[in-house]
């Protein structure tokens, strides 16, 4: 028995890793032109760093791009590109477990993941870039600690690991308070120590973050749509929290004897609305802000919809139709990288070219193309190569 989830788990992580892969492939010799490279060239500077405050706690980005420090030049876009989606389909694999502690079905299980990395607003700026694993990472603990948090027996260890991580890669962590407090709410006082030890590691972030930079989010950004914002940026800043919203106005009138599938989901969907708020108030309108809503918003509705199917197998049906039809339109059309993460040469190539003219005492320096095809490096030392 014990091999055989093993085996399931290794062949989910597979295939969502070709699912993500496949996705980011043009962009796969790529450096993001947001964080751009710059940031590891410091690391070559500066050397291994892994906790990092800029401004806001986090070891994510900070241990890809040292790592990639230590690596030839020409490889470290390919690194950082595979290590994303490495990560990418990690997350989508806990996301899998998960639900399968809900004892929902294999299926559904797999559906929860992929809609993880199928989300169709990735497709901007998230992925393969290492400097946006923040938010699949959120994703996956916010997937963990509701499951565990509507569980009769919550664990401990998950339960930490899940807001360990979240603490260390994403200034929003705090809102994971939220099911861990629906949780220490539902279930006896025994089971209460369990969700305050997982606590700590968020209330130790919120506070090394409150004291570094307080809680006014970035001075500069986009509050309202541009002439025009296509459906595109329309529909990552309004959807989620439309299927947020209607699943828990669907939900109200059963309240009271709501399964464990059930405030699984209506937990999912007010981490949704606080997640959005919170990214607006802080970062404005931005594509990368619509990624974790988006999925966790489809893995709520995923759930509710089998629960549902328990209760009217025929509401279950039509509902279902009307969010596949809301779902697989998106992600058909936004699945592969837009050009954002694409459109400059491959990374190795314009390395392999300066090497040459480093060579041939042309130059001491040279700048690089990042993935937009228009923003450029700092200049690079020769002596780097």
């Amino acid at each position: 028995m014990r091999n055989s989830r093993v085996l399931a788990s290794l062949c989910a992580f597979s295939g969502f890793l070709l699912v993500v892969t496949t996705r980011g492939w043009r962009g796969l010799d790529q450096i993001p032109s947001d964080p751009g490279y710059d940031y590891v060239g410091e690391r070559v500077q500066t050397g291994l760093s892994v906790i990092e405050f800029r401004p806001y706690l986090y070891a994510d980005q900070s241990t890809l791009a040292s790592i990639a420090s230590s690596l030839p030049l020409e490889t470290r876009a390919m690194f950082l590109t595979f290590a994303s989606h490495l990560i990418w389909a990690s997350c989508a694999l806990v996301v899998y477990l998960a639900l399968r502690r809900l004892m929902l079905h294999t299926i559904t299980s797999l559906a929860g993941g992929l809609l993880l990395v199928t989300t169709p607003w990735a497709a901007q700026s998230a992925i393969g870039n290492y400097g946006n694993v923040r938010w699949p990472i959120l994703v996956a603990a916010t997937v963990v600690v509701a499951a565990e948090a509507t569980n009769e027996r919550p664990r401990v260890v998950p339960l930490t690991l899940a807001t360990v991580a979240a603490a260390l890669s994403n200034p929003l962590h705090p809102l994971l308070l939220v099911p861990l407090l629906i949780g220490a709410g539902r279930l006896a006082s025994t089971h209460r120590k369990t969700f305050a030890i997982s606590a700590l590691p968020l209330m130790f972030g919120l506070t090394a973050n409150l004291l570094n930079v307080g809680a006014g989010g970035h001075s500069e950004k986009i509050t309202s749509f541009w002439d025009g914002a296509g459906l595109f940026w329309v529909s990552g800043q309004v959807l989620p929290s439309a299927i947020a919203l209607t699943g828990l106005a669907l939900s109200v009138r059963t309240i009271r004897v709501w399964s464990t599938h059930r405030l699984f989901a209506a937990t999912l969907f007010v981490v949704v609305l606080l997640i959005a708020g919170a990214s607006y108030r802080l970062g404005g309108i931005a594509d990368r802000y619509y990624v974790a809503p988006a999925a966790l918003a489809a893995i709520g509705a995923l759930v509710w919809l089998v629960d549902t199917r328990t209760r009217s197998a025929n509401v279950a049906k039509v509902l279902t139709i009307a969010l596949a039809v809301v779902l697989v339109v998106p992600i058909t059309r936004w699945f592969f990288v837009f050009p954002y993460l694409r459109s400059a040469p491959s990374w190795s190539t314009q390395v392999d070219a300066a090497q040459d003219k480093c060579d041939r005492g042309e130059t001491t320096s040279f700048e690089l193309l990042t993935s937009n095809g228009e923003s450029v490096t700092d200049p690079i030392p020769c002596d780097d190569l």
